[in-house]
C-alpha cells in the first residue's frame, strides 16, 4: 500500500467511512450510491453491515494496512456487482444512476490501486471519468445551477469541468501526463468540496444528501490523489521497496 500518501488515504477513506456512518445513522442504504431494492427484506441489518464494513475497511486504509485496502475493493467491486449493474440495466436512461454508478466505480478503481493493482486500478479510474464529463454536457443547466452565484459563468464552468473530466480521465488511463492530470483533478474535487458542498450543507444541515455529495466529492479528491501518487515520479513511485502485507 501506498504510505507516502497519507492525505489522499484519510480523504478517501474519510469520505467513504462517513457514508458507512450514513447507513448507521439513518438504518438504511445511502439511495443514491446504494440502490437495493424495496423487495429486500430487512433493510437495516443489512445497512448496518455495510455500514460497519466500510467503517471498519475504511479504519484499516488509513492505518495502512494493506489487508483492509484489499477487503475494500472486494467490497465495492461486489458493491458495483450486485446493486449497480442491475439497477443501470433497469433503468438505462436515468442519468442520476449513471452518476451514481460511476462513482462508487471509479472509487472502486481507486481502493484497486490501494490495494496493489496500480495499473489496472488506473487504468479503470481513468476510464471512469468521460462519464462525468458527458454527463456534464447532457446536465448542462443543472450543472450550472448548483455553481454558487458568486462565481460568474455558470454556464462556461459546467462545460469546462466536463471537459477537464474527459481530458484527466483519458490523461490517466493512456500514461500520458497521467500523474499531472490525477494532481490537477485533485485539486479539482478539493476545490469543489471547499467551494461548492461545504456551503451548501452549511445551509441544508438536515439535507441528507447534500452531505452525502460532500463525502463522495472527499473521496474522489482522496482517489485522485492516490493516483497521483502511485504514478512514476509520485512520491510512491520514488519508494519501490516492498510492503509486507499486514
Amino acid at each position: 500500500m501506498d504510505r507516502a500518501s497519507p492525505i489522499g488515504r484519510i480523504l478517501f477513506a474519510g469520505g467513504l467511512a462517513a457514508i458507512g456512518c450514513q447507513d448507521l445513522i439513518g438504518a438504511d442504504f445511502v439511495g443514491e450510491l446504494q440502490p437495493v431494492s424495496a423487495l429486500v427484506p430487512w433493510h437495516p441489518l443489512w445497512a448496518w453491515i455495510l455500514g460497519v464494513l466500510l467503517i471498519a475497511t475504511c479504519a484499516g486504509v488509513v492505518a495502512g494496512r494493506r489487508r483492509a485496502a484489499v477487503a475494500l475493493a472486494v467490497l465495492m467491486s461486489a458493491w458495483v456487482v450486485v446493486l449497480w449493474v442491475p439497477s443501470m440495466l433497469a433503468h438505462p436512461t436515468d442519468g442520476g444512476r449513471w452518476t451514481g454508478a460511476f462513482e462508487i466505480a471509479s472509487l472502486t478503481a481507486g481502493a484497486w490501486i490501494l490495494a496493489g493493482a496500480g495499473r489496472a486500478g488506473r487504468i479503470g479510474f481513468g476510464l471512469c471519468l468521460p462519464a462525468f464529463g458527458v454527463l456534464h454536457f447532457v446536465y448542462v443547466a443543472y450543472v450550472a445551477s448548483v455553481i454558487p452565484a458568486w462565481i460568474p459563468g455558470h454556464v462556461f464552468w459546467a462545460y469546462a469541468t466536463g471537459v477537464a473530466h474527459i481530458a484527466a480521465g483519458l490523461a490517466i488511463a493512456s500514461g500520458v501526463l497521467a500523474r499531472l492530470a490525477a494532481t490537477l483533478l485533485a485539486i479539482m474535487f478539493g476545490a469543489w468540496a471547499v467551494l461548492l458542498h461545504v456551503p451548501r450543507v452549511a445551509a441544508h444541515l438536515h439535507d441528507r444528501p447534500e452531505w452525502t455529495s460532500l463525502f463522495v466529492v472527499v473521496a474522489m479528491c482522496g482517489a485522485a490523489a492516490i493516483a497521483a501518487a502511485s504514478l512514476p515520479g509520485g512520491r510512491a513511485g520514488a519508494d519501490r521497496r516492498p510492503v509486507a502485507a499486514r
